[in-house]
């Protein structure tokens, strides 16, 4: 089998783990990196590593530089979760004439939310011929992917629920500031009013692409504001140890309104306070169907997992912006 040669488009955490993933995979080559972090150009992207190598990799902070002399047929780029801000990167990338496989969460399903980006990106994809998809595991898959695959058997779908509940202590540290650990009360509210911190993104485009899935017309999309998970006994997290009455991570909740009801909803539960981890999926239908992860997904190995797996897919479809409803079922591949 001829290895897909792919540049790795932001070296931070993710950047790293599915770098280490993609290196003990026998059908992807990494022939380039891409960073603007002054701490990482000009580096070999093997020291950045757990495991510190040469790869004969070098950081570079200009992209088309490595366009020009990759020749590479993907473009992982994890850089940032909002599509304004990445938009820019994947049009690099698009007219280079390179795939775009992205983390960005808001490209998961962007035709709600920046309709105009969405139309820019699929048509400048089209016009060179590749495809551009955001993927990871939430979204991407658990609260929205696979919510629509288990509607297979069912001939009537009414309503569908689907929670995450998950431990935050288990994640990388620049998740679990995202999500507020640490903070006081009245400095978390402070910081999602103002933006300084966002919790969980994609609630959004989750139930948008369900509802596209499932051919419903929404009412409307209603993400509520975040909501803090209060520590009520001093909790250990990878941010030091919380005192009881301070943020220990955050709940969010979005719900899918049709016809007047509440037919799609989504709980997002992260805090370092959990007792049990699931991934949760509750269908009520013809006939009902409930689907229990028990422990849960680990975030970051999901993330790097589907981010991966999709690759194979993304370099084989059509040409456009595509979503993961779209793509022939991504799964796990030996090599």
């Amino acid at each position: 089998m001829e290895r897909i040669k792919v540049i790795i488009y932001g070296c931070g955490v993710m950047g790293r783990k599915i770098t280490e993933a993609l290196l003990k995979k026998k059908n992807f080559a990494i022939v380039g990196a891409i960073d603007i972090a002054p701490e990482f150009v000009d580096k070999d992207l093997g020291t950045l590593l757990d495991s510190p190598r040469n790869l004969g990799i070098n950081i570079n902070n200009d992209p088309d530089h490595v366009f020009d002399n990759a020749d590479a047929q993907a473009v992982i780029l994890t850089t940032t979760s909002h599509l304004q801000e990445v938009f820019p990167q994947i049009a690099q990338c698009v007219k280079a004439g390179i795939n775009v496989v992205s983390t960005c969460e808001e490209l998961s399903y962007p035709w709600i939310r920046e309709p105009d980006l969405a139309q820019k990106i699929d048509n400048l994809a089209k016009d060179n011929g590749v495809t551009v998809v955001g993927t990871g595991i939430n979204p991407g898959f658990l609260m929205d992917t696979l919510p629509l695959i288990l509607t297979a058997p069912c001939l009537e779908v009414d309503a569908i629920k689907v929670t995450r509940m998950m431990d935050s202590s288990k994640r990388r540290i620049p998740f679990q500031k995202k999500i507020g650990t640490g903070l006081s009360q009245e400095a978390f509210r402070d910081k999602i009013e103002n933006k300084m911190i966002t919790g969980h993104v994609g609630l959004l485009e989750s139930i948008n692409m369900i509802a596209a899935g499932m051919g419903w017309n929404l009412d409307e999309a209603v993400e509520l504001p975040p909501e803090p998970v209060i520590a009520e006994r001093e909790t250990d997290t990878g941010l030091g140890r919380v005192n009881p009455g301070d943020v220990i991570g955050l709940l969010s909740i979005a719900h899918g309104v049709k016809e007047g009801t509440k037919a799609i909803t989504l709980e997002f539960n992260a805090n370092a306070g959990v007792d049990e981890e699931y991934d949760e999926i509750v269908i009520d239908g013809v006939p009902n169907i409930h689907e229990r992860i028990i422990g849960g997904v680990h975030g970051d190995i999901g993330t790097v997992a589907v981010t991966i797996n999709t690759i194979p897919r993304a370099v084989t479809s059509r040409a456009g912006l595509i979503v993961m409803k779209d793509l022939p079922p991504v799964h796990f591949c030996d090599s």
